[in-house]
């Protein structure tokens, strides 16, 4: 058996559709990559992922479920996305000010070692799986709806792309933590670098991956599933 904890991407939420009003229309859906694992492996994944979630909920949802993750083999983790994220609304009102991510890295990278403790003290084993890329524009149209888009962009310099600057470090932090600890990464961020655009893989909102992202993920998922006793 296999437990899951991260976010709407773990969960498997899309948004390749707006509403009218020029929101993200979100849904669950079964094309995610842990439900196409699922499927392939026939393996029971129990998936304790959340919409929004960062790894200070993380840790919340590994203390009420713990005693369902005890009978896993493994639990893979995938955290980072809303951790490097921040209040635009905030931002948007007071772009003089300094603001600063939702989870601080330093911060970041403490709960991501107590998410390893946890299952590690389970006799689990714990894998990471690095962050999907981001498209810094189209993210920027989707956290700016509605709020002084000027003002945003104040904030970034003049430049969206300072948006990846963060998601990239706390990224990076993903793979020293992963080596300092001993613990298995499966990258599946480079598998969407190596297309020729990338974005044909990401939702409408620039950050969630689409049926063929999630496709990707799960092709990459399955090439490495030997590396782990059980699984098979």
């Amino acid at each position: 058996m296999i437990s899951t904890f991260g976010d709407s991407i773990m969960r498997g939420v899309m948004s390749d559709t707006k509403k009218e009003n020029g929101r993200p229309k979100y849904k669950i859906s079964e094309q995610g990559f842990v439900s196409r694992c699922e499927r392939k492996l026939g393996v029971k994944i129990l998936n304790f992922s959340c919409f929004g979630s960062t790894t200070t909920q993380g840790m919340k949802y590994m203390e009420r479920y713990g005693s369902e993750v005890k009978g896993s083999n493994v639990a893979v983790f995938e955290y980072g996305g809303n951790d490097c994220d921040f209040d635009w609304a905030a931002v948007a009102a007071e772009p003089q000010r300094q603001h600063q991510p939702k989870v601080m890295l330093k911060r970041f990278v403490q709960q991501y070692n107590a998410l390893i403790d946890s299952v590690k003290k389970m006799n689990i084993r714990p894998v990471i799986l690095s962050m999907p890329v981001i498209d810094p524009d189209r993210f920027f149209e989707t956290v700016s709806f509605g709020l002084n888009r000027d003002n945003i962009l104040q904030w970034l310099g003049g430049r969206t792309i300072r948006i990846s600057h963060w998601h990239e470090m706390y990224n990076l932090e993903l793979f020293k933590l992963a080596r300092q600890r001993d613990v298995p990464i499966v990258d599946i961020t480079s598998p969407f670098l190596e297309q020729a655009d990338y974005d044909d893989y990401l939702c409408a909102d620039g950050i969630h991956p689409n049926e063929r992202g999630h496709a990707l993920i799960a092709e990459v998922l399955m090439s490495k599933a030997k590396d782990f006793p059980g699984l098979r």
